[in-house]
């Protein structure tokens, strides 16, 4: 008799897996996107901000960009000129000081200087030329040449004077600014556009010889190869062995006040807060996705915009706020004057009144100062008459700078 057997029986184990790569980048796949979009923003940040060399700024001699002047530099360094880069005004009176009789070419097309430094920068040589300036500047360097009105294009003007690099050029287009000279000085103006406007004009101060050019694309890498843009620009600024190449920067400006929070927070700040914004707003767009499409729903009322001047204007007529009234008159009235007399958008309304004071000489100072400032309506008969005013003056300025 044979001894029972005993049947064991085999535990089936457990199949061990390891995590695959691709198991893991598609765990892992929103994570790693996001990643791969906040590098590439911050790297777009970072030559947003400079990281890749040279300046961004119009006229600037480093800006290889279409509106720079970077080609023009070049080609006057070519030709034997030594053209010295000079960002603020002690960088400027230090390159005259080196070099005696060169010619100065400033630009300041953001503002930066005050009546004070502009008197300092146009001191600083006997031979100046202005690249578009506005009425401060044409106030300090050249008191005989005035704006002509606003910004256009020009399709091949005539040089129409005596003026070497001008009849060298022949013919110039693009767009700028035009300029006249006023009653009683002695100027040479080249490149008619109008009755009494001209593209450049060069006059004798008591400092020296200041040319004032209107034409931007004269000065841009993308703009100086048409007509004789290249000869007009390169004869002005190449008559001298050396030419210093100023426009102000930041650094021109004066602090009158406390520091601000930029000029106190380190460089990187920036570049960090926007990588912030743009992995927030992608973060966004993920997760609104998620939620469907918005369902638009029309508003139960349309409010017309007449309807709401209307009813502003009872509101004023109901408390009597005629002064008011007029001042929103007047805001209208001198954004539209600045435009029409070509002044930047920063001019304030003393740099507005002083030139509307130049175009329209025969009318005094006070009268224009008192219907865009001072005075005040007592009552709605003087609101109408004001605002009657104000369209008279509108439209003398307008036909005196556009005949």
């Amino acid at each position: 008799m044979s001894a029972p057997t005993t049947e064991r029986r085999a535990t089936p184990l457990a199949e061990a897996t390891t995590p695959t790569l691709r198991a893991a980048v598609k765990r892992w796949r929103f994570w790693l996107i996001l990643a791969a979009v906040a590098i590439v923003g911050l790297l777009i940040v970072a030559l947003a901000s400079g990281a890749g060399g040279g300046s961004r700024a119009p006229y600037s001699i480093t800006n290889a960009a279409p509106e720079g002047s970077k080609a023009l530099a070049e080609v006057l360094r070519q030709q034997g000129v030594d053209v010295v880069q000079a960002d603020t005004l002690d960088e400027a009176r230090a390159a005259m000081d080196a070099a005696p009789g060169a010619t100065l070419a400033f630009a300041d097309p953001d503002g930066l200087l005050n009546d004070s430094r502009l008197a300092e920068a146009a001191q600083l040589s006997d031979r100046v030329v202005l690249f578009l300036p506005g009425f401060n500047e044409l106030r300090a360097f050249a008191p005989g040449v005035a704006s002509a009105g606003a910004p256009r294009d020009i399709d091949g003007v005539d040089a129409g004077c005596s003026l070497p690099a001008a009849v060298r050029a022949g013919t110039i287009i693009g767009g700028g600014r035009s300029y006249r000279a006023t009653a009683g000085s002695d100027a040479e103006l080249c490149f008619r556009t109008s009755d009494d406007a001209y593209d450049v004009v060069r006059t004798e101060t008591s400092n020296g010889t200041v040319t004032v050019l209107g034409t931007a694309d004269v000065l841009s890498n993308e703009g100086i190869t048409g007509a004789g843009n290249a000869a007009l620009a390169l004869n002005l600024l190449g008559e001298t062995d050396t030419l210093v190449w100023y426009v102000p920067t930041a650094s021109d400006v004066e602090a009158d006040g406390p520091a601000d929070i930029a000029s106190l927070t380190p460089d990187w700040v920036t570049p960090v807060l926007a990588l912030s914004v743009f992995t927030f707003i992608a973060a966004a767009i993920w997760r609104g996705r998620r939620l469907g499409a918005l369902v638009v729903e029309n508003l139960p009322v349309t409010v017309r915009s007449r309807e709401t001047m209307e009813g502003r204007a009872r509101l004023y007529a109901r408390a009597g706020a005629h002064t008011h009234a007029l001042d929103s008159l007047r805001i209208g009235t001198i954004t539209r004057l600045s435009r029409v007399l070509g002044l930047p958008r920063n001019a304030t309304v003393d740099e507005v009144i002083a030139s509307v004071a130049a175009v329209l000489p025969a009318r005094p100072l006070g009268d224009i100062q008192s219907i865009l400032v001072a005075a005040a309506p007592a009552n709605e008969a003087d609101l109408v008459a004001y605002s009657d005013r104000l369209l008279e003056l509108e439209g003398a300025v307008t036909r005196a700078v556009r005949p």
